[in-house]
């Protein structure tokens, strides 16, 4: 607002004119301050969702690894069970020109692990490749499907030698 002084020369009004640099400089820190919020919890949300794939990742390479080996050696005969240092074990057959070999999956102080061998001979742990960390290893089979479960979840396989794909 402009008032007239006693010379007829316009002043302007100091205090509006003080109030609207206040209210631009407010508005600029309000600005920041909700664009420094939103930063944060993108960051916050983009950490946890980190976590998630990295969880599910290694929940599928547990997971994987068995189901894969399992595919790989589905025969027919080829898939059993046995009794490892720790509990049952997956045993997986493969008959050679030159002799019968297993690879055993089963748990050994806290991680499942995978020991190739001559069939029929000893369990050594000690020389068994670990696959995972899991204090869970349990599977079962019924029509078909092998179900295997570790503490980062089960996996499924339907074996093809039953139905004499193999």
């Amino acid at each position: 607002m402009e008032a007239l002084t006693s010379r007829g020369i316009a002043q302007r009004d100091e205090g509006g004119q003080n109030f609207g640099r206040l209210f631009t400089v407010l508005l600029f820190a309000l600005f920041i301050v909700a664009l420094l919020i939103a930063i944060m919890a993108g960051t916050g949300l983009y950490r946890a969702l980190v976590d998630v794939r990295e969880q599910a990742d290694t929940s599928r390479l547990a997971t994987g690894l068995i189901a894969n080996s399992v595919r790989a050696a589905d025969a027919v005969d080829a898939v059993g069970a046995g009794q490892g240092p720790e509990g049952r074990s997956l045993v997986l057959t493969e008959r050679l020109d030159n002799g019968t070999f297993e690879t055993r999956i089963y748990a050994y102080q806290g991680s499942i692990v995978e020991e190739y061998a001559l069939a029929d001979s000893a369990y050594t742990p000690e020389k068994a490749s670990p696959i995972v960390a899991s204090q869970r290893f349990a599977f079962s089979y019924e029509n078909g499907l092998l179900t295997v479960e570790t503490d980062d979840g089960s996996v499924q396989v339907a074996l093809r030698s039953v139905r004499g794909g193999a």
